[in-house]
This record gives structure tokens, C-alpha cells and sequence, in this order.
């Protein structure tokens, strides 16, 4: 399934759920990621993460215009790459 089935085919409050899902995803494994390196945890890049997302209005409007703009690659990838430039590895 690629950014660009997900965004024409899935109902938009479903779009949202499904975003918030791989985003909360994403930021666990970097919670995983950071506290394993780390040899305890630290939830940082995981906040970051959240925050970006989660407290910021446009977020989703932004994950939109990604979708369509990349919308030949898996959704996972395209918000994966959204989240390194805005929160690092």
C-alpha cells in the first residue's frame, strides 16, 4: 500500500487514526532505539516525536501534502523521513 492508496481511498477521520498510529509507532521504536544505546531510558527523541505530531495543529495538513507529494512510497516511509528532519536518528 502505497501514501498515494492511503490517501485517496481512506476516509479522513480514519486517515488521521491510521497516521497517529504509525507515528506513535515510530516513536517507540526511537524510545527502544535511544534506551538500549543509552543502557537506560531516555525519552527525548520519543517526546519529540510526539510532540510534533501530537501538539501541532498543522502537523497533519503537512503529512497530507507529503502523502501527495510522495505518494509512490509506503506510508511508513514518507513519515519516517517527515520525523528525521524533525527530530533526528
Amino acid at each position: 500500500m502505497t501514501a498515494g492508496v492511503v490517501l485517496r481511498e481512506m476516509p479522513s477521520n480514519e486517515f488521521v487514526v491510521y497516521v497517529a498510529g504509525i507515528v506513535e509507532g515510530l516513536a517507540y521504536a526511537r524510545f527502544r532505539k535511544d534506551s538500549v544505546a543509552a543502557g537506560r531510558k531516555v525519552e527525548d527523541g520519543m517526546q519529540c516525536i510526539r510532540d510534533w505530531y501530537h501538539n501541532n495543529p498543522e502537523s497533519i495538513l503537512k503529512v497530507e501534502e507529503a502523502f501527495r507529494q510522495h505518494d509512490k512510497y509506503p506510508p511508513w516511509v514518507v513519515l519516517a523521513a517527515m520525523v528525521k528532519k524533525e527530530c533526528g536518528e
